[in-house]
């Protein structure tokens, strides 16, 4: 009884730090933008299978393809932003359509250069070996992404609570109008939020790639714990979202290591979100507010 208590203490804190950087993203873009971005899924292939090309085909160092990585994502979430974000955000359904193609096209793109069969493989590795905990043992490449996490957590919030350029954002995402007439640049604030939500995700996936495993349609995977975690916590609430992500962790680690079925953890996260949100159907936190 004590070893499972042990893991679901270690494994709580490792997974649930780990879901928060795949979530944040998504969370931001609809607390500030106010839309469900179905094309998030697109930013996880795209970190891994973006940074692979660049070393496989252009011979690259892995220091400089995560660079030119990064730029591609920038150029890519700027072009959402200005021809469908932009042009289409009074048609919702279009929109919507839109965005959910993107991940689509981008998935199938990797999974026409580099299927499963390439072994794609990234050695981001920055602490190799484990950690042992009482009898619980972890990947320390994990427990050293989960410091990162929260770190980059804390940075984020900061910059919410704490910048003038964070305070604008949060005035956007619960006003838009008012932000104008006040002297808010929304289109500017628009792309940057547009970009920064890139950073979570990119830092999340070159942690876990050694360690998890990687496949071209790992986007729609990573793309459903987002949705669950965001709705959870309440859309664009950052403090909803630490919290629904540790919640959902524990939930992974109870299945995983006291029921024994790891085939159930989405299941399990699943109904847990249902069963919360009948109670509470605006989720942890207010979603009309970023933090």
């Amino acid at each position: 009884m004590w070893t499972y208590i042990q893991s679901v203490v270690v494994f709580t804190f490792v997974l649930g730090s780990i879901y928060l950087l795949i979530a944040l993203g998504f969370s931001l873009i609809c607390g500030v933008l106010r839309i469900f971005h179905l094309g998030y899924a697109y930013i996880f292939p795209l970190t891994i299978y973006g940074t692979w090309m660049f070393m496989s085909a252009l011979d690259w160092p892995l220091i400089p393809s995560i660079l030119g990585m990064v730029v591609v994502q920038f150029i890519v979430s700027i072009l959402i932003y200005k021809g469908m974000i932009k042009k289409y955000l009074t048609t919702e359904d279009v929109l919507l359509t839109a965005l959910l193609l993107v991940g689509l096209i981008v998935e199938q793109a990797c999974n026409y250069f580099y299927p499963v069969q390439a072994g794609v493989y990234l050695e981001t590795t920055l602490m190799a070996g484990t950690f042992q905990f009482w009898d619980v043992v972890v990947p320390k490449q994990l427990m050293v992404g989960a410091v990162i996490a929260l770190a980059l957590t804390g940075a984020f919030v900061f910059f919410f609570v704490k910048t003038k350029t964070g305070m604008a954002i949060r005035a956007l995402s619960q006003d838009i109008y008012s932000s104008k007439i006040v002297g808010i640049n929304v289109e500017t604030l628009y792309m940057f939020t547009m970009m920064i939500v890139l950073l979570p995700v990119i830092i999340g996936m070159l942690i876990v790639s050694p360690v998890w495993s990687i496949e071209p349609g790992m986007g729609g995977m990573y793309m459903v714990t987002a949705i669950l975690i965001a709705v959870l916590g309440g859309l664009g609430n950052i403090k909803g979202t630490i919290m629904a992500s540790f919640l959902i962790g524990f939930t992974h680690a109870i299945v995983c290591f006291v029921i024994g079925e790891p085939r159930f953890m989405n299941l399990s996260a699943l109904i847990l979100v249902m069963v919360i949100l009948v109670i509470r159907p605006q989720g942890l936190a207010r979603s009309e507010s970023l933090w």
